[in-house]
């Protein structure tokens, strides 16, 4: 069928459309195999239109996604709408380039033609900068600045959450709090900088020294705290002595001069059926307290 007059110009600049687009425009035949491959496409993918028509969308895909999309399509080509959002956060799109490197993608998928002769058009574009920028936003809402510990806010979240999963399964939770022992005494001798630099140093030898699936925070100041999941009160006690004396043995080399500080800790464990932070804090600062009047740099436990 030849298109004459008004219907053969608007198709002429349709496609002019597709071939300039800035976005990415991929359409694929019923058996997946691409059948346009517009500029944009080409130059987030790095082929060229001739090197990639004729080949299976599988191509620009990570090969972990491959079968997946394939499904999705199907399901896609029997379902009700003929237009579908993608790419957001219950279901990430990602792509891969001719180099092999990956990205993530926004894309918005169109059922067209008919059942016997049905196409598939995708309309992408490459979000990767932009998810970056959203995760270290995120990052920088529940980091603490100076330290990047967790901040208040960010533990308390998380602590609350773990102490849920930690009823529900009736297992043992811990929580340490820790203070850095003379540290106005420290930022009078060296300056605050050297302060600053302390409690760095001090996060970094926690998060060393810490599991994977243990929680660690800045609470406010000098002190931190630490959550300890599957840890009862005489493992942490444990734990508490391991990291007191990582941080006994540490000098910190500030401007030609050797800085050494001590911390004292306070062990405390969760009640059966607690989920709230403030009761086992609440234990954990009294503990503090104990190890800071019995002498510093050394730890006390709560016995509930």
């Amino acid at each position: 069928m030849f298109l004459t007059g008004k219907k053969a110009k608007l198709a002429q600049i349709c496609s002019e459309i597709v071939a300039r687009a800035e976005d990415a425009i991929v359409v694929v035949d019923a058996s997946h195999t691409i059948v346009s491959f517009n500029q944009g496409a080409e130059r987030m993918f790095g082929y060229e239109e001739k090197d990639i028509l004729g080949e299976r969308l599988d191509a620009l895909l990570p090969e972990r996604f491959q079968l997946q999309h394939d499904v999705m399509i199907d399901e896609f080509g029997q379902g009700p709408v003929d237009v579908k959002q993608m790419g957001r956060r219950n279901r990430q799109i990602y792509g891969r380039r001719k180099d092999g490197n990956e990205f993530v993608a926004s894309a918005q998928i169109m059922r067209l033609g008919d059942k016997d002769a049905r196409y598939y058009a995708a309309l992408l574009r490459d979000i990767s900068e932009s998810k970056k920028t959203e995760e270290e936003l995120l990052r920088l809402a529940a980091t603490d600045p100076l330290t990047g510990a967790l901040n208040r806010r960010e533990f308390t979240v998380l602590a609350e959450r773990e102490a849920l999963r930690s009823n529900r399964y009736h297992h043992p939770l811990s929580l340490m709090m820790l203070d850095l022992d003379y540290f106005k005494r420290l930022n009078d001798t060296y300056g605050h900088s050297a302060g600053d630099k302390v409690l760095q140093r001090f996060t970094t030898l926690c998060v060393n020294a810490l599991r994977n699936v243990d929680i660690f925070g800045r609470w406010g100041g000098e002190e931190f705290v630490a959550l300890l999941p599957e840890t009862d009160i005489d493992g942490a006690a444990v734990i508490a002595e391991r990291l007191r004396k990582i941080v006994a043995e540490s000098v910190l080399n500030y401007h030609d001069q050797k800085i050494t500080f001590t911390v004292s800790v306070g062990v405390a464990q969760y009640k059966d059926s607690e989920s709230a932070i403030d009761g086992p804090l609440s234990r954990a600062d009294s503990a503090v307290y104990d190890a800071k009047k019995a002498g510093r740099n050394r730890i006390s436990v709560f016995r509930n």
